[in-house]
């Protein structure tokens, strides 16, 4: 019987406390690198033989991103349609990616053969290849950033830190405000 990826995920953010992650990573966005890299060992550990299947490696990967998004305050909104495309993720938003796509961050999440077709769908909304970034189990066929859960150029444990520094380079405030 397949384990819940989101039930495995959260379990192990509640074992090392959900507040501490958020706090750490708020206070210093560095600290995402070493939370995801810890994260993703303890789940594939967890899910055993699971691990080994791309597409329980690729929910892993974007409910950890969600989490991961909300604990670092970064703003970001998930699972949008733009021009009849499905986006997993937009940073910092769909408005900001109609006015300024230059500015404007598109991650799809990548979980199986099937799903690269999402890629190129994702180009006719966000043009600039610098700002679309794939998020996969395994290295796929991309030319920009495939964050990936080997050992690579953009490693999976980064994308946070990396999405934050996005968004100061292009000069685009990325705290959210907390409504509270």
């Amino acid at each position: 019987m397949p384990k819940d990826i989101k039930e495995v995920l959260y379990a192990v953010i509640d074992d090392i406390g959900r507040e501490r992650i958020r706090a750490d990573v708020s206070s210093n966005i560095e600290s995402s690198r070493k939370y995801c890299a810890e994260i993703v060992d303890r789940c594939t550990h967890d899910l055993g033989g699971e691990a080994n299947d791309d597409e329980a490696l690729g929910n892993l990967c974007e409910a950890l991103l969600h989490f991961m998004l909300t604990a670092s305050l970064l703003p970001s909104e998930r699972k949008v349609t733009v021009d009849g495309t499905e986006l997993d993720v937009v940073v910092p938003s769909v408005k900001n990616l109609a006015k300024s796509p230059d500015k404007t961050l598109v991650i799809q999440v990548i979980k199986a053969n099937a799903d690269m077709a999402r890629i190129k769908q994702a180009q006719a909304v966000q043009k600039n290849i610098e700002n679309l970034w794939i998020i996969s189990a395994r290295k796929v066929d991309y030319k920009g950033r495939n964050y990936h859960l080997g050992n690579a150029k953009f490693q999976y444990s980064s994308v946070v830190s990396d999405i934050r520094a996005f968004l100061a380079r292009k000069g685009v405030s990325s705290l959210k405000m907390l409504h509270g």
